[in-house]
């Protein structure tokens, strides 16, 4: 039998730049996974879960969501207004957009329940009025019309039915309420989310998702036992997957979603390319280099490629509710 050549070659250029994950590493979900967190004492796993929470709190202190993505809105809009933070992981973005910009109401859901056993504990503990829930976005827990803002970071690229998603935001939404939604597009060379084996980039643009999921199977499997914690469950893909965890949305999917419901007025479009967001893109070298993708961001297909994220503001049209 002829060897799998393209799932070779792909799996020699993930471990030429290969990754070995910390098991302390916060803004992983699958610490959670760890057998320091899995064994450890119900006192100490709260701990772990509000440490998490308070990385996600500090980073986001830091580096400021709405300031960096959605700079056109006022932080006034948010006073005394409803916020669902969809994808909330352990909460402490969510409980500082809160303590900064004064939300009446706060409601933040994710999929596993230690997320939002996380972000309770850690509200509870800074007296902030925000409530976790556990539940999937194709089927949100809420009452229509419940929220002025729902908020989406690195999520939609995530789900199973993007479109599901995207009916359920709207519905949850009041009158005139906004979506902010931010995630990278499928074929951004640097978000392939494979950053548990492998820095190599734009491997999606070259091989197909199962040649891919193949290679990154194989080297997890070579890791053996000191894997364990961020093994991928299943080998195969899932129906709706077109890389381990990701659906394949790309600008012009998620463009044309948008247009066929006609509930929706884009108020903000974000165009900012590759090497924009995250604490590297303040390096110098990453300032500079970035600014040669300024144009390939903002060109029909090209924008497939160079466009950071894909920062959108969707406002609930008054005339269709």
């Amino acid at each position: 039998m002829l060897p799998n050549i393209p799932k070779s070659l792909a799996k020699t250029l993930m471990k030429t730049w290969p990754i070995y994950p910390r098991k302390d590493n916060l803004s992983l979900w699958e610490c959670f996974r760890h057998e320091v967190f899995i064994q450890a004492s119900e006192e100490d796993q709260n701990r772990i879960k509000q440490q998490s929470a308070l990385f996600t709190y500090d980073y986001e202190k830091q580096d400021g969501f709405f300031d960096h993505y959605f700079p056109n809105i006022s932080s006034k809009e948010f006073y005394k207004k409803t916020i669902l933070d969809l994808g909330s992981f352990t909460g402490g973005r969510l409980v500082h957009w809160v303590e900064r910009y004064g939300f009446h109401e706060a409601r933040g859901i994710d999929i596993n329940p230690i997320f939002a056993e996380a972000g309770n504990l850690f509200a509870n503990s800074k007296g902030i009025n925000a409530t976790f829930d556990t539940g999937f976005a194709e089927n949100l827990p809420y009452a229509s019309n419940s929220f002025d803002f729902v908020v989406s970071y690195d999520v939609f690229e995530h789900v199973r039915n993007i479109e599901q998603v995207m009916q359920e935001c709207f519905r949850v939404l009041k009158s005139g309420g906004k979506l902010l939604t931010v995630f990278p597009p499928f074929f951004q060379p640097l978000e392939a989310h494979l950053g548990l084996v492998t820095k190599m980039p734009a491997l999606q643009w070259f091989f197909s998702g199962k040649t891919i999921t193949d290679a990154y199977i194989e080297i997890l499997k070579e890791r053996g036992r000191e894997a364990y914690w961020y093994d991928r469950e299943d080998s195969e893909l899932a129906e709706w997957e077109r890389l381990p965890s990701l659906n394949g949305i790309t600008v012009s999917k998620f463009r044309r979603i948008v247009a066929e419901n006609k509930g929706w007025n884009i108020s903000y479009w974000g165009k900012d390319p590759i090497l924009s967001d995250g604490r590297k893109a303040k390096m110098l070298v990453f300032r500079i280099l970035r600014k040669l993708f300024v144009l390939p961001a903002r060109l029909p297909i090209l924008e497939e490629l160079f466009l950071g994220r894909i920062c959108c503001s969707l406002e609930k049209n008054l005339a269709v509710c």
